[in-house]
């Protein structure tokens, strides 16, 4: 796994929109999500072990320490940095296994800890999305269903201060529908979205699975 995030948008069908040139945001992963890394995340997710929760949350704070100086990462600003997971469901909220905001408080210690920053900014992991009622988890759905599934899914539960900047981060970009409906929430709640950070995302069809744990 990489301590240095690659844009993986290109990847991730649903980020675009129709007749867009490009996707809706920048997307950077640690790792492709097969083989061992995807053994990892699963499991992580499946069971909480603490174990497999250090290894990756420390990789995703020394990763989110090096991406916080990405030119293609548009931090610059007045207000403060806010780290927003992607909502999870009200299961896995019930449960209290919310790996996406554990996710969140790691790469806002990293960005923190990245010096890149104006003096005077924060850096705050803040739980700010919900989905709407009535939708399915994404695992197993393809392409199209998850379209259907997530499209219009998300809600703001408070819009951040006008001179905030958000970064997005998920465990796993698959078709990139989820951070997508993540970003048109914010954007049409007048937040501006710098990124988005993932784990693990997954190869495209045919390409042989490169960056796996190390």
């Amino acid at each position: 796994m990489s301590l240095t995030p690659v844009r993986s948008d290109g990847d991730a069908p649903m980020l675009g929109l129709p007749g867009d040139a490009g996707p809706v945001l920048p997307v950077w992963s640690l790792a492709d999500y097969a083989g061992p890394v995807r053994g990892l995340v699963v499991a992580w997710k499946r069971t909480g072990r603490a174990d497999m929760a250090r290894v990756l949350l420390d990789r995703a704070a020394r990763g989110a320490e090096v991406w916080a100086h990405d030119p293609e990462l548009a931090l610059a600003g007045s207000g403060d940095v806010l780290v927003v997971p992607a909502p999870s469901g009200l299961r896995r909220r019930l449960r209290g296994a919310l790996v996406a905001a554990d996710l969140a408080d790691a790469v806002a210690a990293g960005i923190a800890a990245s010096g890149a920053l104006e003096p005077g900014r924060a850096v705050r992991s803040t739980d700010l999305l919900r989905r709407s009622g009535g939708r399915r988890h994404q695992s197993g759905l393809g392409v199209r269903a998850r379209a259907r599934n997530r499209g219009g899914g998300v809600r703001v539960l408070a819009a951040p201060g006008p001179d905030d900047v958000v970064v997005l981060v998920d465990d796993v970009l698959t078709t990139g529908s989820t951070l997508a409906a993540c970003t048109r929430a914010l954007v049409t709640s007048g937040t501006r979205v710098a990124g988005a950070l993932v784990v693990a995302a997954t190869p495209p069809p045919g390409r042989t699975p490169a960056r796996t744990c190390r």
